[in-house]
C-alpha cells in the first residue's frame, strides 16, 4: 500500500460527498450460502504463490526492476495456465497479458565504486542529487569528524583547505536510543532535519575544495537507510518518475530535495561505514563516543588515497508493466459488462545496506490473493454471467502508477466496468485488524458507500468477519483510480502493522487462514456483482454496515 507522503502526514482525512447520513437502505437480500467455487480458495496455494513474491530472489520488486518483471512473468504464466484471456497491450493485432507504459529513470551504474587504500565497496552507499556523472576522481582521504567550519568546536584550523581531497564526514541521527519501533513516516519525519544538516555541511566541505563528500554513520536509530530507498539512487536501486500524462512525481520532487553540493556525495550503510572506518584506522566505539559529544575526535590514518568511480545516467526511455486477463462472463446481455480485480505487485526495492524489502503482506499478499481469486473462478464448474478482469499493477507504491495508467488507457471500456475489487494488504493482523477482522473503504460512514461494500458486509458476517473502517486509505491503493472514473470500489486490507514498509515484512510472518478469509470474502463479493441483475450503486453515507 502507498505509504502518506511526509506533506500530508498530519492529515486526518479528505473530502467525502456530502450527502446527510441515512439508514442503511435494506436493499435485496444476499443469498447466505457462498457460491461455488469458493472452497478453490485456499491458504496452501496463497502462501506458495506470495512467498514465491516476496522472496530475495524478487529483490524487493521496485516498479521497473528486474524483480518486477519477474513477478508480472510468474503471474501472467499463471493466468495463462488457468486459461484466462489475455487483455493487455495489442500488438501486430494480437493482446498480450502485459500492459506498459513510460517511466523515467536514474541509474547508478555497475562500473561504480569506491576505494579506501586497499578496501574497494560496490555498494552499500547512495548518492545525492540524482543528476547525470561520469566521472573517476583520486584524492587524499581527509577524516574531517563533523565537518564543523565555525564555533568553538570546529573541526578545522583557520585556513585550513581541502583542494582535491575525499572528505568523510561523521554525522548525527538522533542522540540517545530510540525506545520504539518507529513508523515510516516517523522516519521520514525525523530524517529530514538530518538531510538539511548533511546538505549544508556537504557545501561547507565543497567551498573548502573537497572533490568528494563520503558520509559515514556509526549507528542508524532513526532510519535514515529506509528513507534514502525512496529519495536516492544506489547501486541496484534506481529512483523513478512517471513518463506518461497525469502520472503523480511527488515522490520524485522529494527527491529533488535532497540537491548535491555541487560535488559528488554519498551516504554510506552502516557496515559500509564501518568498513570505511576500518581502513581510517578508525575505531567505531571511539567515534561513537565523540558523534555523542562524550568523547575526543579520533585520529586516522594521514598520507590515506581514496577513489570514486561514479556513473550516473538518466533513461528517460525505460518502462515498466502491468498484466491483465479476462474471463469472459456467460450471459450474452451481460458479458460485455465487467468486474475487475486489481492487486499491485510491486514493493520499494533493496535498502543501501543490502536488505531487502520483501513486501510480503505489502503486497504479495493481495497479489496471492488475485491469483486464487482467478483460479477460482477459470476452475470452477459455474461461469458469471458478466465477465471478470483480473489486473496486476506495478508503481502503486510510487503514486498508483499502473492503476492511473491503466484508468487512462483502459483494455476494457471503463463504462462497461461495473465495480472494482481491491485486495492490498491481506495477510497480517494489527493494530487495526484482528484475525477475524478485515478493514474496509469506502465504509458506510463514506460518500461513496455503495451497495457493493453493503453486500459484502453481510457476506462477511456469514463468514465471522467483521469490519472496520479503512476509510484513511481511500486515496493510497488502486482502487482510487477507478473511483476517480465513477465505479463502484471496494478495498479489503488489513491496515497498517509494525512491519508495513520495512525490510522485516517476511512471508514466514504472513497468516495463511486470515488471507484465505479475505481472499474468499473477495471472491464471493464479486460473484455477486458478476450474476446479479443490477449494477452496484451508490448509497452515500448511512448509519450502519448493512
Amino acid at each position: 500500500m502507498r505509504r502518506l507522503l511526509p506533506s500530508v502526514l498530519f492529515l486526518t482525512g479528505f473530502s467525502l460527498a456530502q450527502e446527510p447520513t441515512a439508514p442503511s437502505a435494506a436493499g435485496p437480500a444476499v443469498d447466505p450460502v457462498p457460491p461455488a467455487g469458493m472452497e478453490l480458495i485456499v491458504k496452501r496455494d496463497l502462501l506458495a504463490h506470495a512467498t514465491y513474491l516476496a522472496s530475495d530472489e524478487l529483490g524487493g520488486r521496485l516498479t521497473g526492476s528486474p524483480g518486477q518483471e519477474a513477478a508480472a512473468k510468474y503471474i501472467a504464466s499463471e493466468f495463462e495456465r488457468l486459461g484466462l484471456e489475455p487483455l493487455g497491450d495489442e500488438v501486430d493485432g494480437k493482446r498480450g497479458f502485459f500492459q506498459y507504459y513510460g517511466i523515467k529513470r536514474t541509474r547508478v551504474e555497475p562500473r561504480t565504486h569506491v576505494k579506501v587504500g586497499e578496501l574497494e565497496l560496490r555498494t552499500g552507499f547512495a548518492v545525492l542529487g540524482g543528476q547525470p556523472t561520469d566521472l573517476e576522481l583520486t584524492g587524499k582521504v581527509v577524516f574531517c569528524g563533523l565537518g564543523r567550519v565555525r564555533g568553538s568546536q570546529q573541526d578545522f584550523a583557520e585556513g585550513e583547505r581541502l583542494d582535491g581531497a575525499i572528505a568523510v564526514v561523521a554525522f548525527r541521527g538522533q542522540r540517545g536510543s530510540v525506545d520504539k519501533p518507529l513508523s515510516v513516516e516517523q522516519k521520514f519525519g525525523m530524517s529530514f532535519g538530518v538531510f538539511g544538516r548533511l546538505g549544508k555541511t556537504a557545501r561547507e566541505m565543497a567551498n573548502r575544495g573537497a572533490a568528494a563528500v563520503w558520509f559515514v554513520q556509526v549507528d542508524d536509530r532513526i532510519g535514515i537507510s529506509d528513507v534514502l530507498n525512496y529519495l536516492a539512487a544506489a547501486p541496484g536501486k534506481d529512483v523513478l518518475a512517471p513518463a506518461f500524462q497525469g502520472g503523480d512525481n511527488s515522490m520524485g520532487g522529494m527527491a529533488q530535495m535532497l540537491a548535491s553540493s555541487g560535488v559528488p556525495t554519498l551516504i554510506l550503510s552502516v557496515p559500509a561505514s564501518h568498513q570505511v572506518l576500518g581502513s581510517l584506522g578508525i575505531e567505531v566505539e571511539a567515534l561513537r563516543g565523540f558523534v555523542e559529544a562524550e568523547g575526543p575526535r579520533p585520529t586516522a590514518k594521514a598520507d590515506l588515497s581514496g577513489t570514486l568511480n561514479l556513473l550516473v545516467t538518466h533513461d528517460d526511455e525505460a518502462r515498466a508493466s502491468n498484466v491483465c486477463a479476462v474471463l469472459r462472463g456467460s450471459d450474452p446481455a451481460l458479458a460485455e459488462q465487467a468486474v475487475i480485480y486489481s492487486a499491485h505487485m510491486d514493493h520499494v526495492g533493496t535498502r543501501i545496506d543490502g536488505e531487502v524489502f520483501n513486501g510480503a503482506d505489502d503486497n504479495a499478499s493481495g497479489s496471492a490473493g488475485l491469483l486464487a481469486i482467478a483460479k477460482a473462478f477459470a476452475t470452477g464448474k459455474e461461469r458469471p454471467r458478466r465477465s471478470v478482469v483480473f489486473l496486476s499493477v506495478s508503481g502503486e507504491e510510487l503514486g498508483l502508477w499502473g492503476s492511473a495508467y491503466y484508468a487512462e488507457n483502459p483494455t476494457w471500456p471503463l463504462d462497461k466496468l461495473v465495480a472494482d475489487i481491491n485486495t492490498d494488504m491481506i495477510g497480517r493482523s494489527g493494530p487495526e485488524s484482528g484475525p477475524m477482522e478485515v478493514t474496509v473503504t469506502p465504509s458506510h460512514k463514506h460518500g461513496h458507500f455503495s451497495t457493493i461494500v453493503q453486500d459484502a458486509a453481510r457476506f462477511g458476517s456469514v463468514l465471522g468477519l467483521k469490519f472496520s473502517s479503512g476509510d484513511k486509505y481511500y486515496q493510497r491503493s488502486d482502487h482510487y483510480n477507478f473511483a476517480k472514473k465513477g465505479i463502484p470500489v471496494v478495498f479489503f486490507c488489513n491496515g497498517e502493522h509494525e512491519d508495513y514498509h520495512q525490510v522485516t515484512d517476511h512471508a514466514d510472518k504472513l497468516d495463511g487462514d486470515k488471507m484465505e478469509r479475505i481472499a474468499r470474502l473477495a471472491y464471493w463479493t464479486g460473484w455477486s456483482v458478476a450474476n446479479g441483475a443490477e449494477r452496484p450503486r451508490k448509497l452515500g453515507r448511512s448509519e450502519r454496515w448493512f
